[in-house]
């Protein structure tokens, strides 16, 4: 197995283990295949690819502990235990340079926050996040408009997908 569908096998395992266990597994992968379709829309080498994909399966995975120590996920809960988790699952992975784990870590860490996006070059995660969250029902869908009029999605790819999926004219 390559190292992303050990990922994905050890994320979705960790979810089945914790509530809501299906609707996170499916959160996580449809945000996975986003940030993938994106990052290759873009040109991204292919190890950038695969660390983008990487952080999209692990973006979440700080909301089951983030409920049970605080009550909640939201962002800054889910984040702070987020990071600590892919510490903890990859520091002594010898799959991992410890580069690529501080930089998935800083991405998990950050992905609600446009500014860490730009700073650490992670936007397919960050729009396909966002893309997901919309039809999730987390923002009104009205937003999607926005999110392009801001900058917020600023790749080519992703602007495609948001024109394409939330009817949006430019």
């Amino acid at each position: 197995m390559n190292r992303t569908d050990t990922i994905a096998l050890r994320v979705i395992t960790y979810y089945a283990g914790h509530e809501p266990a299906g609707s996170q597994i499916m959160h996580t992968q449809s945000v996975a295949h986003l940030t993938k379709l994106i990052a290759t829309g873009e040109g991204m080498a292919a190890n950038a690819v695969e660390l983008q994909e990487i952080a999209a399966w692990l973006h979440d995975i700080g909301c089951p502990p983030s409920r049970l120590k605080y009550g909640d996920s939201k962002p800054p809960h889910q984040e702070q235990e987020g990071k600590l988790l892919v510490h903890e699952w990859l520091d002594e992975n010898s799959d991992f340079t410890p580069q690529e784990v501080e930089w998935l870590a800083d991405a998990v860490g950050g992905h609600h926050r446009l500014t860490q996006a730009r700073r650490l070059h992670f936007r397919p995660l960050f729009e396909a996040d966002l893309m997901v969250n919309l039809f999730e029902g987390y923002y009104p869908p009205r937003l999607a408009q926005k999110f392009i009029d801001s900058g917020a999605v600023s790749t080519q790819t992703g602007i495609k997908l948001f024109q394409e999926l939330f009817n949006i004219v430019i």
